[in-house]
């Protein structure tokens, strides 16, 4: 049955801060993790390195900041348990932008906005005014899409969400992400979806989908640019929990802080 649902509709990954506002506002009448959300963002100061990101500036900000922040390691802590990921020197833009929102604290304390079991958890809402200033003082601006046949969404997979409406370029919104759980696939489901988005999986790629876990319906339409090394387990446990209609977990889940290690 769940092959059919995958078959038949294709889950959007997407990010639109109005509408995660409007979330969080009505989850704030629902039950609350015991949690006690952190508030690392609100002290974070903005380098003037890169200064206000706009969509005509964001290619030379990101790749400016890229080349003075060059790690790629980033531990993440969340509510259920720590992941520890890898993120690609191939998609540098992405690299950046990650490793930059990591330094300036923007993830901590940021919640997971939407997970779908066998599928996906999407993490970096913001649920409070502190992360919106950031957000202000960052910039408004999206990714040109970072596209590889050598990175697909494999299970671990790590990619950039982003806005379905006025977006044909594919551009990745720079606060929100994804961690991959997925399932497997038939042939004549990646036949379908390979005529759907116009995109031709390679052989080997075919091959892992319809033996291994991953989220093939979405290559070629999120660029991924990173993948987990250490703690996927967790994963399936941020997606096992009961959500409401829109996948918002009903008891919020939290990143709790994420930092660069390497």
């Amino acid at each position: 049955m769940r092959k059919l649902f995958i078959f038949c509709l294709i889950p959007i990954i997407y990010s639109c801060s109005g509408e995660e506002t409007r979330k969080a506002q009505q989850n704030s009448k629902k039950q609350k993790s015991a949690l006690k959300r952190p508030s690392t963002a609100e002290n974070s100061v903005v380098h003037e390195s890169y200064n206000y990101i706009t969509e005509e500036t964001v290619v030379q900000r990101l790749t400016s900041y890229g080349k003075k922040n060059p790690e790629t390691i980033v531990l993440i802590s969340t509510s259920k348990g720590n992941i520890k990921i890898r993120l690609f020197k191939d998609t540098p833009l992405h690299r950046a932008n990650f490793i930059m929102m990591v330094k300036e604290g923007y993830f901590d304390g940021t919640v997971f906005t939407r997970v779908v079991k066998n599928f996906m958890a999407q993490a970096g809402g913001t649920y409070d005014e502190t992360h919106s200033r950031l957000k202000r003082k960052i910039g408004n601006y999206s990714i040109p899409a970072e596209f590889t046949k050598k990175h697909y969404h494999k299970k671990g997979a790590i990619g950039a969400a982003r806005g379905y409406q006025n977006n044909p370029e594919m551009r990745s919104a720079p606060y929100a992400f994804y961690f991959v759980e997925g399932t497997k696939y038939s042939n004549k489901a990646l036949d379908h979806y390979e005529e759907e988005n116009n995109y031709k999986y390679p052989t080997n790629h075919r091959s892992y989908y319809c033996s291994e876990q991953g989220a093939a319906h979405i290559d070629g339409v999120h660029t991924v640019f990173g993948e987990i090394i250490e703690g996927y387990s967790v994963v399936p446990k941020l997606t096992a929990v009961t959500t409401d209609s829109r996948d918002w977990p009903n008891t919020d889940l939290f990143i709790i802080r994420a930092e660069v290690v390497e």
